[in-house]
């Protein structure tokens, strides 16, 4: 018996074969990629737009990045955090670090099944602080892509109160458009295929009524830090 996916694709498909007025195949063709030289501008743009969004920008040389998440964390009175695996953070060691001043690390992997899988949410949902890297930061809106998979749980940008996303220089995108061209065709495809979703996040999470009542942090973490870390000279 074919499963819910075989059956929708296959219902998909009919209705497509038998349609007669489909619009053609749009022609869409990126320009091709350009070399960034001048990051410290990209960086500039970043801030300014991040800014505007009410977020915060830090630059950091890689060194001094570990101090800087410890004293992040020591300011909002933080002593566990949901945080990415090591291997996927762009600064070597940083979670040893936080370990050796005092904070409990969760990796926000939940078990499959009810009740384990309620209760461990449960304690996930009560941590105020996450901890990730970023696949690129998008410096025309201010955007993080985060892709997420194994090692990257969703939870750590979407969950907490406070948001705290480490990227490089060489991350940094003018736009978009700039980020997806630097891929090859098969390593676009690639990458997607092994995400389990990806997320863009433009500062904190804002939500507005019918009465144009702004609220912030309802659907989204109420506070965004984007920290650049920049290679130590």
């Amino acid at each position: 018996m074919p499963d819910s996916r075989s059956r929708i694709l296959n219902s998909i498909r009919q209705s497509l074969a038998s349609a007669r007025h489909l619009p053609p195949k749009p022609d869409v063709a990126l320009s091709p990629p350009s070399r960034i030289t001048d990051h410290a501008s990209l960086a500039q743009r970043f801030a300014d737009e991040l800014g505007k969004l009410s977020g915060v920008f830090i630059a950091t040389p890689m060194a001094e990045a570990p101090a800087l998440v410890a004293r992040l964390l020591h300011e909002r009175r933080a002593t566990q955090l949901l945080a990415w695996d090591q291997s996927e953070l762009p600064v070597p060691g940083l979670l040893n670090h936080l370990r050796a001043e005092g904070f409990e690390t969760m990796n926000g992997q939940l078990p499959h099944d009810n009740p384990a899988r309620a209760k461990a949410l449960e304690e996930v949902e009560q941590l105020k602080v996450g901890l990730t890297g970023a696949d690129a930061a998008l410096a025309d809106t201010a955007t993080l892509a985060l892709r997420f998979g194994p090692g990257r749980p969703r939870l750590a940008s979407l969950s907490v109160r406070t948001h705290i996303a480490l990227f490089t220089p060489d991350q940094l995108y003018p736009s978009w458009a700039g980020w997806w061209a630097s891929f090859s065709e098969p390593a676009r495809a690639e990458w997607v295929r092994a995400a389990s979703n990806l997320v863009l996040i433009s500062g904190p999470s804002r939500t507005a009524d019918i009465e144009m009542t702004l609220t912030v942090g309802v659907h989204g973490p109420a506070e965004v830090i984007a920290v650049l870390c920049a290679p130590s000279a």
